[in-house]
């Protein structure tokens, strides 16, 4: 197998004397400094485009995601009616469909600045059970027929939170059978190619003792047409053993959200009188860490603000001065971070794993961290170049569906970051979409360079990221996984 006829980026830079690449039994053999005389059915023509190594996207939702793209997005509703039109409309579009999800709601783009009320919601579609999620994924609604059946919720809140907000949108997955979380899959693939990437992060689980689909899921990966890397998302360490996973984690919560007021700080929010919540104690993570840190299982753990990752990481550099491991445990998100916390992370070799369309969406002047926080805290989320500068290897990832999973827009806000303190090179930048994801999950040796003997993933853009590019003129063109083309840009085609 020849892939020839691309613009080869190479350990940091286009490398124009390499011309094609041989693939053998999926891994790259050679790097070719001219394209063979004769090519075979079977060689790939990448028609001028960039190829990078495979992209990697270290945090996703890909079940909720891909559900939810078979569902209603709301994103940019311009006011309550609009939504209650849209979610109307897909219920009657969906008659057969006793489920109905309606996701990337954000009260602050509606003219009403509120989320619809129990009544607005009820109306909507009576015969079905409706879900609407905050885009953030921390504050939810469902309406009264959905909450008249499940009965371990306890809260009379309209808008659930917290462990509420996880049980009822974790109910409603659980309601899915096998093909349908299948769908959903393909349908997460079909994304994530479009965006860019061949390997994606992705939790399994309700975030307590059940990693429901695990299993299913890890003995049908052959059937999708990207790489998945599973993580069973719970407390369960006997689970996670018994289904042989090395990590454990992902959306486990220390913290909530920023937007939700739920983010645990040090000190409080600007606009509300609360620092947010801390969900478990210090000795709950001290005892599930440490169990897991002996069996030896990577850990993954939700913290955004810089209580809740002070509480994380500080098991970790316990366990790191007590049993040193190389377990690569996880801060996913690691939001505020001063400069002592990053020298803390630095010594406990934890790895956060962040999302730099949070700094596009949220950061800018007057944008929801100031608003929540101030400019001064602000200016202290989000710190890439901080923790790179330390030596500290950051992981990319998108939270999707949280925001999209695109590579470009990914690679342009860590570029642009509105601190211009923390904005870092593009070559920084790929790599933390490529070395450093791949070494993330111990695949620094077969994921992330073009090499010979790494497995023959590309991502192929119509854009050198290396130079000024308009992120929304961005295409992937091509993907490539272990040699083989899987997916093609087709104009007007998702």
């Amino acid at each position: 197998m020849i892939i020839h006829n691309a613009h080869f980026y190479i350990d940091g830079s286009f490398d124009n004397s390499i011309k094609a690449i041989k693939v053998e039994n999926g891994l790259i053999s050679q790097l070719l400094e001219n394209v063979p005389a004769q090519l075979d059915a079977q060689a790939i023509d990448l028609n001028g485009g960039f190829a990078y190594p495979g992209f990697i996207d270290c945090h996703t939702h890909s079940i909720s995601g891909g559900i939810y793209t078979l569902g209603v997005d709301l994103e940019a509703c311009p006011n309550i009616a609009t939504l209650k039109a849209k979610i109307s409309n897909h219920a009657k579009q969906q008659p057969h469909s006793a489920l109905i999800f309606a996701w990337n709601f954000d009260e602050n783009s509606l003219a009403e600045k509120r989320f619809p009320t129990q009544l607005e919601i009820d109306e909507l579609c009576p015969d079905q059970l409706l879900l609407l999620r905050r885009v953030d994924g921390h504050s939810c609604m469902l309406s009264s027929n959905a909450r008249a059946m499940i009965t371990a919720m306890k809260s009379k809140d309209v808008i659930l939170t917290g462990a509420e907000n996880d049980l009822v949108t974790n109910w409603f997955h659980t309601q899915l059978d096998d093909e349908t979380v299948m769908k959903a899959y393909q349908s997460a693939a079909k994304v994530a190619m479009k965006g860019g990437f061949t390997t994606v992060h992705t939790m399994i689980g309700d975030a307590e003792m059940s990693i429901d689909h695990f299993k299913m899921l890890q003995k049908r990966l052959d059937e999708l047409p990207i790489e998945y890397i599973l993580y069973p998302q719970s407390f369960n360490i006997e689970a996670a053993l018994e289904a042989g996973s090395p990590r454990i984690g992902g959306c486990i919560l220390a913290d909530g959200s920023v937007g939700s007021h739920t983010a645990a700080l040090s000190q409080p929010y600007q606009d509300k009188a609360t620092r947010g919540v801390l969900y478990k104690t210090d000795d709950f993570w001290k005892e599930f860490i440490t169990k897991a840190h002996e069996n030896k299982l990577q850990v993954a753990v939700h913290c955004i603000g810089d209580m809740a990752i002070k509480q994380i990481n500080d098991v970790y550099l316990e366990l790191q001065k007590a049993n040193p491991q190389d377990l690569r445990h996880q801060l996913i998100h690691c939001e505020l971070c001063s400069d002592e916390l990053i020298s803390q992370i630095k010594a406990s070799q934890a790895v956060p794993v962040m999302q730099s369309a949070f700094d596009l969406y949220w950061g800018n002047p007057k944008g929801l961290y100031e608003q929540r926080l101030g400019s001064a805290r602000a200016k202290q989320m989000n710190r890439f170049a901080s923790l790179i500068n330390s030596g500290i290897p950051v992981c990319g990832s998108s939270d999707w569906y949280v925001t999209p999973m695109n590579i470009a827009m990914s690679v342009h806000a860590l570029i642009h970051h509105h601190n211009p303190l923390e904005r870092i090179s593009a070559q920084e930048a790929i790599d933390t979409y490529t070395k450093n994801s791949a070494r993330l999950s111990h695949d620094e040796m077969r994921l992330g360079r073009l090499q010979p003997g790494f497995q023959a993933d590309l991502s192929v853009l119509n854009a050198d990221l290396t130079k000024p590019f308009d992120y929304q003129a961005v295409r992937t063109q091509y993907i490539v996984k272990k040699g083989m083309q899987v997916y093609a840009y087709t104009p007007n085609c998702s």
